[in-house]
């Protein structure tokens, strides 16, 4: 916890105006990072003490491209800044198996086209046609399904849940649980129904009254800023052009 007086020796420091607003709000915020490391504690086998310091980090950065103009609360923002800064160390640099990121990519973009024939009610590829589709050799999208199998692969010696219970945890569902509140109106309700309850699309536009077509348009809304803020928040590469 933060006292008054730490703040009153922040605000003497001589440090340019806008630093040392931002160092004063970090001080302020800073429970926030403590949160956040402290519900990923029992997630993984990291120290906490490095949990903390990528926590704090992501609050920094956080507090760096906060825009308060777009509506959102403070401290919902900074809580999924200090968790996404979590979820990609530990993605990156905390994992025991290391996944090439080409293949993490790979894998990302063949889960996509299966999820958009799905979506489109058109029957799944197999494994060489995805590959042909991809423009890679069949060996290589078998190389990307494999290297993402041996990523979940969770560490029952590190873990203080008891092995013969499912793990409950799941990080990007969390991340996703996070942020919903964030993704308003339409597009809000179907990811809610399609993604995390786990409707059909074809069940949403009866309960709803609306045709299939609209709804997919709004859950493609709905991915694209999710997208972004899976990208703001580390857990997804951003992509370059």
């Amino acid at each position: 916890m933060i006292s008054q007086r730490h703040l009153r020796q922040e605000s003497r420091r001589v440090l340019p105006p806008c630093i040392a607003r931002r160092n004063q709000q970090v001080l302020e915020h800073l429970g926030l990072a403590h949160c956040a490391a402290r519900r990923q504690q029992k997630r993984g086998p990291e120290e906490f003490d490095d949990l903390i310091q990528e926590s704090r980090f992501g609050l920094i950065r956080g507090l760096d491209l906060f825009d308060p103009q777009r509506g959102i609360r403070p401290s919902s923002y900074l809580l999924s800044r200090a968790t996404g800064q979590i979820l990609h160390y530990r993605r990156d640099r905390s994992r025991t198996i290391r996944i090439p990121w080409r293949l993490r990519d790979l894998y990302a973009a063949g889960k996509k086209i299966q999820l958009d024939r799905e979506q489109n009610q058109q029957p799944s590829l197999s494994d060489h046609q995805l590959a042909d589709a991809l423009s890679v050799h069949p060996e290589r999208w078998a190389a990307a399904v494999q290297s993402h199998g041996a990523s979940q692969v969770f560490d029952l010696s590190a873990s203080h849940m008891d092995p013969t219970q499912p793990c409950e945890d799941d990080e990007q569902l969390n991340w996703l649980k996070s942020v919903m509140h964030q993704l308003e109106g339409t597009p809000g309700i179907v990811v809610q129904a399609h993604l995390i309850e786990r409707k059909s699309i074809k069940d949403l536009a009866e309960a709803l009254n609306c045709s299939r077509a609209s709804l997919r348009i709004h859950l493609k809304v709905g991915l694209k800023l999710l997208r972004q803020w899976a990208q703001r928040d580390g857990l997804i590469p951003i992509q370059t052009s």
